[in-house]
């Protein structure tokens, strides 16, 4: 029996030498001690093998079979050598009890303690199935008479495995509380620590987080202190920087959280998110979507976020990206913008600022004495609102449209600004077609080619309703004489008008908009005032002998005409060259030389046998024309020979409801002669008091006078009483009353 103190060991084998015992022994018995303040715990172990080194101060105590028992509690043993010292009982192996296990080279044991600078570390799940912390490198100071564990990274890189939630953290130091089955982490708060999931279907999501707790008794990670997480391509910002981790990875769903999508651009936030966060790469959630306009507080509710890979190609090399979408209902009295409402779908996809509509709007004017609701289906920024159209329709599919239009039962040229046209067959004059969005300042909706709305082309057609006082403005190209054959009329400039049909009695007008409109819509005694200003070049068929005549008169009494004036009104020319020239080069030209106060077409596209520059007109339903307003008018061209004087002339765009439309132009010299031609029916009648040009036009010969056309049909030039010219002189002159 040897003791060595406290240390009692029965053997049977025992070997002196000089500085050495060895033995082995069926059993070692070590008493608990607390004197002299030094603390030697209860130790016992079986079948061990002794190595006692008196001049070292050492006893090296192996156990061959069992592990020794340590502590009076019963539960713990340690896997390996005790080494009993003057300065109390040190281990080398592994320690292991019912909630943990831990390794180390050299543990110092206290009564019911242990401590050791370098430690890997096993703590146990409450149903002892699983690991709920791993890590290694760690110093330990294990309180089991507390209950209280505490560990300290040796290395500031080093990470904690969390196995049952399956994450890791850059988080190193921590205390366990036994008795209260917890462990809270600390990090630096300089350097906030990091979460990572372990999970193989979560692809490495990760957050950073300033505090963290673990509870055992749930297996659930509670971490404050997280500014947000990255999921697809959105930034999660969680309630009170508050999130939990459960069993399995499984994120606790966020509640009250903020999405802000995509993570480059940060174009979309969404408020009071419930959020599902499935991976890095993975999320779904619900969440409102702020949508003020003014002073007016909307949102929109998104019930379906989805943040996930899309496209082709392998799952892990896809692009993510956020698309939401919500319904906006009729009772959310919902407003794209100051003036338009809207109710239908409203999504998004992260990574372009614009929102997409897919439903109906109308337009908010009380100056509109018809409101329907018309299809939208359009992409738009909502902080600088510009929607698509172009088939617009109302709620029973029945077409609506924006712009001028003839009626051919009424002989009224109208407006429309979203609604249906008075008949289904009547004539479009100056159609709008593309965008249209409101501008708060001016307080106007602004309709057409998306080029000229957004961009500020000069081509292109536009229509201004001014929701103020209702008036119109058009711009663009005109649909002139459309039924004229063998002539072409190419016309542009702008029409101005404004309502004058009677308010729906129902406001709302959602109606079936189904459309007898003649009874309820068409204007029966109303008369619209439908005033343009047109630059119009007509190509006809006359003889090159007779416009030489024509030339020739104006330009030896051109001293006699005013000059047409273009500098003053440069905003009127340019748009209406534009829109009447093809494109290229020639309409820079042309564009250019306005500059010098001239209008100088090149000859390319310049086909018109007259070019007016400026033809002020109005319509008159009685006439069912287009009817020139002043006596005297810009004549910017004659067969491509610039004119640009002004001349007393007289144009009439005759259009009735039965397509049977017809042309006639009064010219006159300053040499008080003057040209007559009025066309129908393949017939252009011709007048003139100038009698060389009428002795030109008796001398041609029947087949330059009737010429066969391509389609078999024969144009035919009537020289006419100078008679006709005065009639129509007076006409116009009637008309204008």
């Amino acid at each position: 029996n040897v003791k060595y103190l406290g240390a009692s060991i029965y053997s049977e084998d025992i070997i002196f030498m000089p500085k050495q015992m060895l033995a082995s022994a069926e059993r070692f018995d070590l008493e608990e001690s607390r004197e002299d303040g030094l603390e030697v715990p209860r130790a016992q172990g079986f079948d061990v093998k002794i190595d006692w080194r008196p001049y070292k101060d050492s006893m090296y105590i192996r156990s061959e079979e069992a592990p020794f028992a340590l502590f009076q509690e019963g539960v713990h043993t340690l896997d390996g050598t005790l080494i009993l010292t003057p300065g109390g009982l040190k281990g080398d192996g592994t320690l292991d009890w019912d909630k943990a296990t831990m390794k180390s080279h050299l543990f110092s044991f206290g009564v019911f303690s242990s401590t050791a600078d370098t430690t890997e570390v096993k703590i146990k799940t409450q149903d002892l199935k699983d690991i709920a912390l791993e890590t290694d490198n760690v110093k330990s100071d294990v309180d089991f008479e507390e209950q209280v564990a505490t560990f300290k990274a040796n290395d500031e890189f080093l990470e904690t495995t969390l196995p049952a939630i399956q994450y890791r953290t850059s988080m190193n130091e921590f205390t366990w509380d036994m008795a209260e089955e917890h462990i809270t982490f600390k990090s630096d708060p300089n350097k906030p620590g990091r979460f990572v999931s372990i999970h193989p279907d979560q692809d490495s999501l990760f957050f950073e987080g300033g505090e963290a707790f673990y509870d055992l008794k749930t297996d659930e990670l509670k971490v404050s202190g997280v500014p947000f997480v990255v999921a697809a391509d959105a930034f999660v910002y969680p309630d009170s920087n508050y999130l939990e981790i459960g069993r399995g990875g499984v994120m606790a769903t966020l509640e009250n959280a903020r999405i802000i999508a995509d993570t480059l651009n940060r174009y979309h936030v969404i408020n009071r998110a419930t959020v599902d966060i499935l991976g890095k790469r993975l999320y779904k959630a619900t969440g409102f979507y702020e949508y003020n306009i003014g002073d007016k507080e909307q949102e929109i509710e998104f019930a379906n976020i989805v943040g996930q890979p899309v496209g082709k190609g392998a799952y892990s090399e896809k692009r993510v990206v956020t698309r939401a979408t919500g319904e906006v209902t009729p009772e959310d009295n919902f407003y794209i913008d100051q003036r338009t409402e809207f109710r239908g779908t409203i999504s998004l996809e992260a990574e372009s600022r614009n929102l997409s509509f897919e439903g109906f709007a109308r337009l908010d004017s009380e100056e509109l004495p018809h409101r329907f609701w018309f299809t939208v289906s359009s992409k738009a920024d909502k902080n600088n609102l510009v929607i698509n159209y172009d088939e617009p329709k109302n709620y029973d599919g029945e077409p609506l449209a924006t712009g001028f239009f003839l009626g051919k039962e009424t002989a009224e040229v109208y407006p429309r600004v979203m609604m249906p046209l008075f008949f289904r067959k009547d004539r479009p004059i100056l159609p709008v077609k593309g965008v249209f969005k409101f501008d708060k300042d001016k307080d106007q909706f602004i309709f057409g080619d998306s080029l000229k709305v957004i961009g500020g082309s000069l081509r292109g057609n536009q229509l201004i309703f001014r929701n103020r006082d209702g008036k119109l403005e058009g711009e663009g190209s005109f649909n002139l004489g459309s039924g004229l054959k063998y002539i072409k009329v190419d016309a542009s400039g702008t029409m101005r008008s404004e309502f004058v049909e009677a308010a729906a009695p129902d406001e709302n007008m959602i109606i079936s908009d189904t459309m007898d409109l003649t009874a309820t819509m068409a204007p029966v005694e109303q008369k619209y005032e439908v005033a343009a200003d047109i630059m119009t070049g007509i190509q006809m068929v006359v003889p090159e002998r007779l416009l030489k005549i024509m030339i020739t008169d104006i330009e030896s009494m051109s001293f006699d005409a005013s000059p047409a004036v273009y500098l003053t009104d440069l905003d009127f020319y340019r748009k209406a060259i534009a829109n009447l020239l093809p494109p290229g080069k020639e309409a820079d030209a042309t564009l250019a030389s306005l500059g010098t106060g001239l209008l100088e077409v090149p000859e390319k596209v310049n086909p018109y046998t007259f070019l007016f520059s400026r033809l002020p007109m109005k319509w008159n339903a009685e006439y069912q024309s287009f009817i020139s307003m002043e006596d005297k008018n810009a004549l910017a061209s004659i067969k491509g020979e610039s004119i640009n004087r002004m001349l007393e002339s007289y144009v009439e765009f005759k259009m009735p409801s039965n397509d049977d439309d017809r042309l006639y132009i009064y010219i006159k010299s300053p040499s008080e002669l003057f040209y007559f031609f009025g066309y129908k029916q393949g017939i252009l009648s011709v007048t003139s008091n100038n009698p060389a040009f009428m002795e030109e036009l008796a001398s041609m010969k029947a087949k330059e006078k009737i010429i066969k056309m391509d389609d078999g049909n024969t144009y035919e030039i009537q020289d006419v009483d100078v008679g006709t010219a005065r009639l129509f002189f007076n006409r116009v002159k009637a008309a204008r009353k």
